[in-house]
């Protein structure tokens, strides 16, 4: 089975970028963000003159290249901006779907979906170092899968919204590709795991860490918020 591209957008000054950005200190062609996951990105410079910049330990560094998170800030030159921020300026985000109401404590339906992120975990660590292991898996086990051309017709936030429910096995086409290294792919393996399996309810997000999906359902409720697991 073939693996899609992994979607990739531009920033720059350029008004052919997917983010145009109008500020005089960013390059025409500053920037680009891959979509690794619904919260993972890989950040690289696209040899801007003024530099592209991540906090580190408090202090600002210029980067070429680094896996960031969705809730991430960033320095395009002199330009500040939380990564989801940077996301909203996409030439075709689409627009948010009306939600349904539902009891503000039902979280079985984001709790099921965590059982794919347990299971894919330890498949997807021992098989990274592999690119052809890593196409037969997804042969095997399936999943969203984000392509350059879905950019241009879902958006930013249109692509995030698929990848929500689909486990780590939104990771492979990522995983799958010569543009990371094995360090990054482990490295962003284990980020998306940390983040993704805990409490569900947005107001707690108590990590779940190594404890096994079975006996957190038969907890029912999370004992810190009394979020619903399993009616």
């Amino acid at each position: 089975m073939d693996i899609p591209e992994i979607a990739i957008i531009s920033i720059g000054r350029d008004k052919q970028n997917d983010i145009v950005i109008e500020n005089p200190h960013v390059s025409r062609h500053h920037a680009q963000l891959m979509i690794c996951s619904l919260t993972s990105f890989i950040l690289e410079d696209s040899g801007s003159k003024r530099g592209t910049f991540v906090e580190n330990e408090g202090e600002l560094t210029r980067i070429s290249r680094k896996l960031i998170d969705i809730d991430d800030k960033v320095w395009l030159a002199d330009l500040e901006i939380l990564v989801k921020d940077l996301l909203s300026k996409v030439k075709t985000a689409s627009k948010s779907q009306p939600k349904s109401e539902k009891d503000p404590l039902d979280f079985t339906v984001e709790f099921t979906a965590l059982q794919k992120v347990y299971e894919d975990y330890p498949i997807l660590r021992k098989a990274c170092r592999d690119r052809d292991k890593m196409i037969r898996l997804w042969s095997v086990i399936g999943g969203s899968v984000i392509g350059v051309g879905t950019v241009a017709t879902a958006g930013a936030f249109g692509i995030l919204a698929m990848l929500s429910s689909a486990g780590l096995s939104i990771l492979i086409p990522t995983l799958s590709s010569h543009l990371l290294s094995t360090d990054e792919k482990l490295e962003l393996i284990e980020k998306e795991y940390r983040q993704r399996y805990r409490c569900p309810n947005p107001n707690c997000r108590d990590p779940f860490g190594n404890r096994e999906f079975e006996l957190l359902a038969k907890q029912k409720k999370c004992p810190k918020c009394k979020a619903i697991w399993v009616k």
